[in-house]
């Protein structure tokens, strides 16, 4: 990768020769790179001007989208044909820092609450309007990743903005509404213990491809935790370490893991 970047914080593919990746210096504030992968090499393209990116995804025709802030503003972007066109401007600069865009048609985008008890910022795309949909709980949560899958099949995961700090949570939408599916209880046995929290790592999710969903949560590193739609399992890792994060392939019921020693693992 170009000098000086020393973090990836996303990654999208949309095909083998055709990958983009937002990546950081020492300090993210002052130098966030836009990268795109052609298959042999990596190159830095411009973003949105004046913006600072945070969360990037590819929709099923190609177009690359991307939240960012940008002066007192929070902006959703989309780059096609090698343009940028403004999608959204919201007056705060709190950030959308989780983006999942199904098509060019239905894209979600989320983020952190501006306060406790304020709204949980949530923004759905149809096309043509921006809609805040609403996200019923006492306290706002903090979206911090979104799991696309169709239409009616989308996984959120989200940590409440509660002063206790409660564990994160999982959020079904069916196309007209939300369940919430709570994480299960650590399942160490009495008087063992383990660390709550890799420093900086909240949780990662995946599809299964079958209806449920993978969870790698910092409340129970010593498991990779299943949910079906209906129950939770828990299943032991390849290694004794913390799935960073997960993807899966799509139309498949493969799914890969990064974990923050340098392994990857594959399920299928």
């Amino acid at each position: 990768m170009p000098e000086g970047l020393v973090a990836v914080n996303d990654v999208r593919a949309w095909h083998a020769a055709d990958v983009w990746a937002l990546a950081a210096g020492q300090n993210a504030q002052e130098r966030t790179d836009l990268l795109r992968w052609n298959g042999r090499r990596w190159t830095t393209v411009a973003g949105p001007a004046g913006e600072l990116l945070q969360a990037i995804d590819v929709d099923r025709t190609g177009g690359l989208w991307a939240t960012g802030i940008g002066g007192d503003a929070t902006t959703v972007s989309v780059r096609r044909h090698g343009q940028w066109t403004n999608a959204l401007t919201l007056p705060q600069p709190s950030g959308l820092n989780a983006i999942a865009a199904g098509s060019a048609s239905d894209v979600w985008v989320g983020g952190y609450g501006e306060s406790q008890t304020g709204p949980t910022p949530l923004w759905h795309f149809d096309g043509t309007d921006w809609t805040r949909t609403p996200w019923g709980s006492e306290w706002a949560h903090w979206i911090l990743q979104i799991e696309y899958v169709a239409p009616n099949d989308v996984w959120f995961y989200a940590l409440e903005q509660h002063p206790l700090f409660p564990p994160p949570t999982l959020h079904h939408w069916n196309g007209s509404g939300f369940t919430v599916h709570k994480l299960p209880s650590p399942s160490a046995s009495a008087g063992e213990v383990h660390p709550m929290s890799t420093v900086g790592f909240l949780g990662s999710i995946a599809a299964d491809g079958r209806g449920g969903v993978w969870v790698s949560s910092p409340f129970d590193p010593a498991h990779l935790l299943h949910f079906d739609g209906a129950s939770w399992t828990g299943v032991t890792p390849p290694v004794g370490v913390t799935a960073y994060s997960m993807t899966r392939v799509p139309h498949t019921t493969t799914v890969w893991a990064g974990t923050q020693v340098g392994t990857v693992w594959r399920h299928s």
